[in-house]
């Protein structure tokens, strides 16, 4: 075993060996909280001896083309890598300090739960083949369900049965695309320089797309019956469990499969066979639902569950775009979008918790004392609207100049709405932070804000994620291979 391929092996057992910590020190607070903070910055060092490795592969067995287990790192993988690990270390932090404020009942639960979450999810990030990507993927649905059946709904019904049938129908399209892949080209490993589907007709690559697509589509269903049941999600289990747990390693793997499966030239030709007009108003359709309920939401909860789920389809409409017309910036949808949502709930978060123990509950004129935590939301509310110069306005330039290049109208009126509901979105916020109001807040309320605005664990995280956020653009400038393919 090369050191390459022990570095790669540390990558694979570490996320799991924090998992197993936990669960052994549940008793002792102190060494758990030793372990979740100190493990993601081991995988850290691990990814630094990495960076030097060109497209490393680790085989455990092989039976045959199709049988066969193993990880992989290329430049893609190690880009998501990096990520993860700056979420994990976030959320470490951040949650420690939000569970203990909040006095949550579940926290050691949670703790375990996201853990194995960042594990399973790290795994497929370095999976070697299609089929380890199912099998890790099926294996996070199921975490998925655990989790929402346990924390969620407190007895069994038929919406439980109903939830395990839209996780794991996901799973079924992607199976079946990876054995209809392995039919045509005889392989579905990621480890080929060219893509498996670029030497097969047209007839053979839409039919694999659509069942590819399939399992994105079936995605869209289970957060959107969950949204039209009314569940008053916590913060901590929108992004533990439909932002990580789904969405992020959902676009991962669909990016992955738009690469090593079919490749940008017969992706672009694919679309334009199908028709981009028909892709366009299904992402108008779902865009002005997900903008309705995000705008005329009053729970701040739901707020934040209606905003990932708007956003989620705008990345996913971005990711369509440049896979299709610039293909060299597909990955910096799905960064942006990771980074601003992160950055948003640690945000929302804050306020969650300040109003939970608060005396006067109410958002108004919060930005006079809340002033850091405010800030910083509007700051990320904007930098997703594209209107701040951060990684957003980044994004949003290149989006404009493929739109204004191939003269897609109704593309451009995504755009707009997508940018019009994030305006409003922050004008209404920034209305109500703003807003004078007659009654003071107590003395311990402001003590309230004071632990919340001013706690080490609560804003350090936040403000280091904001910071990525401004200067990622100003790393891309001056190292020019940043998010490009």
């Amino acid at each position: 075993m090369s050191q390459t391929q022990f570095l790669l092996f540390l990558i694979s057992i570490i996320p799991l060996a924090n998992c197993l910590l936990i669960k052994v020190f549940e008793g002792s607070q102190a060494l758990v909280n030793l372990v979740s903070k100190s493990l993601p910055i081991l995988f850290f060092m691990n990814l630094v001896g990495l960076l030097s490795a060109d497209n490393a592969s680790l085989l455990f067995f092989e039976s045959s083309k199709i049988f066969s287990f193993g990880f992989s790192i290329d430049k893609m993988a190690l880009i998501f890598l990096f990520l993860l690990n700056l979420i994990w270390v976030v959320f470490s932090f951040y949650s420690d300090r939000f569970l203990s404020l909040s006095e949550s009942e579940n926290s050691g639960e949670f703790k375990l739960f996201f853990a194995l979450i960042v594990a399973v999810v790290s795994l497929i990030l370095i999976s070697r083949n299609l089929l380890t990507i199912l099998f890790f993927y099926n294996a996070l649905l199921f975490l998925c369900y655990f989790f929402a059946v346990k924390f969620l709904y407190k007895e069994k019904s038929k919406l439980n049965y109903f939830l395990t049938f839209l996780l794991y129908l996901e799973a079924v399209f992607l199976f079946f695309a990876a054995v209809l892949t392995y039919k045509f080209a005889g392989k579905i490993d990621f480890i080929s320089e060219i893509a498996i589907a670029e030497t097969l007709d047209k007839s053979k690559q839409i039919a694999m797309l659509a069942l590819y697509l399939g399992s994105l589509f079936f995605l869209f269903l289970t957060p959107s019956y969950l949204l039209y049941r009314k569940i008053n999600f916590d913060s901590l289990e929108i992004y533990a469990m439909f932002f990580l747990g789904t969405a992020f390693s959902s676009l991962y793997i669909f990016i992955k499969i738009l690469i090593f499966i079919f490749g940008f030239t017969a992706f672009s030709e694919i679309i334009s066979e199908i028709g981009f007009s028909y892709f366009e108003w299904i992402f108008l359709f779902n865009l002005l639902i997900s903008s309705f309920l995000l705008l005329f939401s009053k729970n701040l909860k739901s707020v934040f569950f209606y905003l990932f789920f708007n956003q989620f389809i705008f990345t996913l409409f971005a990711i369509f775009i440049f896979a299709a017309f610039d293909g060299r910036r597909v990955l910096l949808p799905l960064i942006s979008f990771s980074l601003s949502i992160t950055l948003i709930f640690l945000c929302l978060s804050n306020f969650i918790l300040y109003l939970s123990k608060a005396e006067f509950k109410s958002l108004k004129s919060l930005f006079y004392d809340l002033k850091i935590t405010s800030s910083l939301l509007i700051f990320a509310i904007l930098n997703l609207s594209g209107i701040v110069p951060a990684l957003g306005m980044f994004e949003k330039f290149f989006i404009i100049k493929v739109l204004f290049q191939k003269e897609l109208f109704l593309s451009g009126v995504i755009f707009i709405l997508n940018t019009i509901t994030l305006v409003a979105f922050a004008c209404k916020m920034i209305y109500s932070l703003l807003a004078r109001v007659e009654n003071k807040r107590s003395s311990k309320d402001l003590g309230l804000i004071k632990t919340i605005d001013y706690d080490s664990n609560l804003m350090l995280t936040a403000l280091v994620v904001a910071l990525i956020i401004f200067l990622l653009p100003i790393a891309f400038q001056l190292k020019n291979s940043l998010f490009v393919l």
